[in-house]
Parts: C-alpha cells; sequence; structure tokens
C-alpha cells in the first residue's frame, strides 16, 4: 500500500490529510529527540529508570556544573524560582547548604510556595538545628505549604509561572539542571506534583513539634 501524502494539482504539491500527519508526528519525533540528544550530559547522570519525559528535554535550556564556576548552576535555579506568582516544587534531595538561600528566591516577591519534600529527607532537616529553622520557618509562612511524601525518583522537579525546571544531584552536589519555559514542560512538571500530591501528608506546626 502507497502512503499517500501528497497530491498534484495544478502543477502544484500539496500534502494531504495523511502528510500533515506524518509531518506533526516526524515533527515531535525530531524535536524530542533533539531535545535528548542535548540533554545528555544530564541524562548521563540519572539511572536508565528516571522518568523524565521527553517532551520536557524539546529546546530546555541545559546547564551542568563546572570546577571553574561551581556556582553558576545554583544561581540559574535561583533565578527561575524567583518571582513567580506560585512555585510547585519536588525535592527528594537537599543541599543543607543552600537550603536558606533557596528558601529566600523561592518567597521572593510573596509567591504562594507549594512543596513536597521526601519524608525521610524532611526528618533528617528537623534533626539538624539549622535546616529545623529553615522547616520551620516554611511550614508557619502562610503561603508556603510544606507536604511530605515518598518520593520515587531522584531528581528535583519544579513549576513556576513561566518556567519549569528539573535539577539533577550527584555525590558532590547539583551536577546540573534543565530549564525549559514551554507550556507543555510546564504542565508535565506541575502533572507530576499533582499526582504525588494525592499521596502527601501536609505538614503543620504541631507535626513538627512547635505548636
Amino acid at each position: 500500500m502507497s502512503a499517500q501524502f501528497v497530491t498534484y494539482q495544478d502543477h502544484t504539491y500539496e500534502l494531504t490529510l495523511t502528510g500533515k500527519c506524518a509531518l506533526s508526528v516526524y515533527s515531535e519525533f525530531e524535536e524530542k529527540i533533539e531535545g535528548v540528544i542535548g540533554a545528555q550530559p544530564l541524562l548521563s547522570m540519572l539511572p536508565a529508570d528516571a522518568s523524565i519525559d521527553p517532551l520536557f528535554l524539546a529546546d530546555a535550556e541545559i546547564h551542568t556544573s563546572s570546577p571553574e564556576i561551581p556556582d553558576s548552576v545554583i544561581n540559574e535555579l535561583f533565578e527561575s524560582i524567583e518571582h513567580s506568582d506560585e512555585l510547585y516544587g519536588i525535592a527528594p534531595v537537599a543541599i543543607v547548604g543552600q537550603l536558606e538561600a533557596f528558601y529566600d528566591a523561592a518567597t521572593a516577591g510573596g509567591t504562594q510556595v507549594e512543596m513536597i519534600i521526601d519524608e525521610q529527607l524532611f526528618e533528617r532537616l528537623l534533626q539538624a538545628p539549622d535546616s529545623r529553622q529553615v522547616m520551620v520557618e516554611s511550614v508557619r509562612r502562610e503561603r508556603t505549604n510544606i507536604y511530605t511524601a515518598s518520593i520515587p525518583f531522584g531528581y528535583g522537579l519544579w513549576a513556576g509561572d513561566d518556567e519549569a525546571g528539573v535539577v539533577v544531584y550527584t555525590d558532590t552536589g547539583i551536577g546540573g539542571i534543565a530549564l525549559n519555559d514551554s507550556d507543555k514542560a510546564i504542565s508535565w512538571a506541575k502533572s507530576m506534583f499533582d499526582a504525588l500530591n494525592e499521596d502527601a501528608t501536609l505538614m503543620t506546626l504541631s507535626d513538627i513539634g512547635e505548636a
């Protein structure tokens, strides 16, 4: 069976509906594969079963850490989360030394923050005085909701008003981030948050012994 992708009429080639659908599928595939290739330095830091939608990687901006500029990636992350009206985040890992700076960036401008923290990580953060102070302040803040849940993947994720991001951790800290401002990327990140949040537990001051 021959695929009728084009027709020829009046000395002009035109795409048939089949051709238009095929072109759309091919363009989407090309966009995905280019995104995956561009994100290879970041993806190589993740296990093979990491659940990142290739659509998120299409046209994503990739930043990886380097010894020459060790703070560049964390600064890109902070810039991404600042000044959104709403911010949704998933944190399976925390860099304790950057915890307060992350909180300050996330809450800048009165942002409504919804954050899911891995339940075991949250318990550990409560045990150290400095990180406990940040957690207590987060729970106490009226426009911040902290949830705990079992997070089945090892990368961090966030979705703001205009941009979404993935942060990949290594044994030495943050390995890199991917940023994407497309509607599809933001929707995917938000859907990941919503799925986890179905079984998450909202933390209160009484839950952490501060009532």
